[in-house]
This record gives C-alpha cells, structure tokens and sequence, in this order.
C-alpha cells in the first residue's frame, strides 16, 4: 500500500511537471510566433513607406500635370490629383505630392477622411470579410521600376518647335523589361532628377506622341541620362493596409483580424492575428513646431487641441493650411494575438497586456476587446511599433 501510493504521487508529480512543461512550451511557441507576424507586418509596411514618393534620382520635384482628368488613371482615384480649385484654364499645375501617402482615421463604423467608393474596400463589421470597426488605413503610392530610357530625335532636348515636347522615343538597354506598348488610354510621366510632366501620348511601337489636352502642350523638356519614361497607369504602384475578418476553423469558430493589402485593386492576406492598426503622422509646422496627428487631423490641417495649422511653401515666402505632402514620417502600432487559445491558466494576469494607444498601463481582457469589439479568448497579445521617416516626400 505505501508503495502504491508512492507511486501515485510520483506519477501525479510528473503529470504535474508535463502539464506545466506543455504550458510553458505553448507559451513560448506563441511568443515566437508573435514576434515573427509583428517583423513581417511591420517590414511590409514600413518597406512600402519608404519608397513613398520614389521619383527619378530620388528628387522632390512635383511634375507639372498636362494631362486631363488625372486622377481616373490613378488606383483610388485620389482627390489630390484633381486640378486646384480655381486654377487658370490652359495651364499646367504642378502634382500635389499628398496623392502619395494618405490615411483614414476610423472610430466606429466611420472613417475620416470618408472612403470613396472607388477604393474597393469591404463595410465595416465583424462578419467574414469585413474591415474591422475602429481600426485606421493607410494608403501609400509609389513608382515601381526604373521606367525606360527617353530618347529624342534632337539630342539634348525632347522639343517640337522650341516650344512642346516632340515624339518620344523608349530607348532600349541592356537588362530593360520593355513593355509590349503603352496602353491608348493611359498617360506618361517623363521625368529626371530636375522636371518632370505628366501627359497624354499616343503609341506607335516604341515611340510616345505626345497629345494635347485641356491644360495646354507639355512643355520642352531637356534630356540627360537621368531622363526616364514611365507608363503612370501601370506602374504608379497603390498599396492599402487594413484589417479584415477571417473565418477560421478550428479556432472556436470566432474568425481572427488579418492585416490586408489592397495592392492596385488585388488584395491579399499579409498575416493573422493583427487586431488592432493605428497610424500617426509627423508634420513641422511654418513655425517649426512638430506636430504628431492623426488622419482626420491631417485632413483638416488641425492640431490635436483644434487649432489650425499653417505650413511653409518650399519657397519660404507663403503659408497655407498643413497637408498630407507636408508629412515627414509615420508612427505604427499595431496590437496582435496569437490567433489560437493556449492552455489555461491559473495566474491573475497571465493575459494581460498593453496598447498604448489605449494608455500606458496593462489590462486584462474582457468580454469583448475595446474599441474594435473582437472576442477575446484565451491569447497573448503584444503591441509592435515602429516610426519611419519619409525621404521622398515633401511638399
């Protein structure tokens, strides 16, 4: 008899010990697992970041826009491409650099800015597939590839009677990935590391004619080795970050947030487990005061207490109301899970965790998760941040 109960003390120890060994270990597992979403998501994010903005010779530059109706051959259709209000007919305005970078503050169901229709983004909710209530978006734009190489017909200039841009032709080079031809309907950015112009062009094989519009002839334009051509259409590259629900089985049939890009209209699933997604943006004011803001803040070019803010033209002789081109970096933070349960645990505080966008201290989960109303379930959650600055962008 004492052997026997002997025996089942040492077996219950050693149960005891596995079942705290398995726990450890699945704790660990996850932690491993949490640490990789948050690399790849913030990798992914922070890469797209900065190559917003990415022009020839990495040059500020803002292209004078010939071409009509702009923002229809741009994924999203982005106000900032439209023409200024009140601008003179038959004249050239310069891009607007903000339709390179934009953001949606959500609290709720709304989102401000407003989501136009033509982003193709889900309604928000908590069922298959839809974006998930009170989470931000960001939307990044960029130039993908090198373009191809412009040649004229006179050397050292791109003219037609010194006055308009002449034919263009794509010049050939070695490792090149030419395109089969410009579309008919899309439009051209010609750029170097000094001027750039949007414009209408016809094709013909490898050569651009160039087609009058409502904003007059695009201008003469000398070349260099730096000057590329770029079929705007195609390759200006629009990236879009949100989160969205998923079904999942297996997982108590509650589904799991998934961090989405919206890449040209495709989207596609970056990682799971991503429940929240918060942005802020960094702006110097005419003053030189740093301001950090969110979407709708930037949008109204309003401080966080509500004041107005003003900033510099490059020229340093105006101020005007703050804008997304103005911005300088981005602050991200992002709370994710470990998408499964783990095995119960009898400490107090074995899920608790930390958002500090929500505030600095550490919070048990309840019923419901604040803000985006996901069920909690028993998951460890880590927050993962990152700042980035903007090299390409600028006003």
């Amino acid at each position: 008899m004492i052997a026997l109960v002997l025996g089942l003390l040492l077996i219950e120890g050693v149960l005891v010990l596995f079942s705290e060994t398995s726990r450890v270990n699945a704790r660990q597992t996850a932690l491993f697992r949490l640490q990789d979403k948050g690399r790849i998501a913030l990798g992914l994010i922070a890469d797209d970041l900065r190559l917003a903005g990415r022009l020839p010779c990495g040059s500020r530059i803002r292209p004078l826009v010939f071409a009509d109706a702009l923002a229809d051959h741009i994924v999203g259709t982005p106000a900032a491409a439209n023409v200024p209000q009140g601008w003179p007919a038959a004249t050239p305005y310069p891009l607007d650099r903000g339709i390179f970078i934009s953001g949606n503050r959500c609290i709720g169901n709304a989102c401000t800015p407003a989501l136009a229709s033509a982003q193709g983004l889900p309604p928000a909710g908590l069922a298959e597939g839809d974006r998930i209530p009170g989470t931000d978006m960001l939307t990044v734009r960029h130039l993908q590839g090198s373009g191809w190489a412009a040649r004229a017909d006179d050397p050292g200039s791109l003219c037609k009677d010194n006055k308009s841009v002449g034919p263009i032709t794509i010049r050939k080079l070695p490792g090149d990935s030419l395109p089969a031809g410009f579309d008919a309907s899309h439009v051209a950015l010609l750029a170097n590391c000094s001027n750039g112009e949007i414009l209408a062009v016809a094709p013909h094989a490898d050569t651009l004619q160039p087609i009058q519009g409502n904003f007059g002839a695009a201008a003469c334009m000398a070349i260099d080795a730096q000057t590329r051509v770029f079929d705007l259409d195609a390759q200006l590259q629009t990236s879009v970050y949100y989160l969205a629900m998923k079904a999942r089985a297996g997982v108590r049939d509650r589904g799991t947030a998934v961090l989405m890009r919206r890449m040209n209209g495709v989207t596609s699933e970056v990682v799971e487990g991503v429940e929240r997604l918060d942005f802020r943006y960094s702006l110097v004011d005419s003053v030189g005061t740093a301001h950090w803001l969110t979407a709708a803040e930037v949008d109204h070019a309003t401080a966080s207490d509500g004041a107005q803010l003003q900033c510099g033209m490059s020229d340093g002789t105006v101020t005007r109301p703050c804008a997304w081109s103005d911005i300088d970096a981005v602050d991200i933070s992002m709370l994710i899970n470990t998408v499964e349960d783990l095995p119960a645990d009898s400490s107090a505080h074995a899920f608790d965790y930390r958002y500090s966008v929500d505030g600095d201290q550490a919070r048990p989960p309840q019923a419901t998760m604040p803000v985006t109303g996901l069920p909690t379930g028993r998951m460890l959650r880590r927050e993962f941040h990152s700042v980035v600055a903007l090299g390409n962008l600028g006003a």
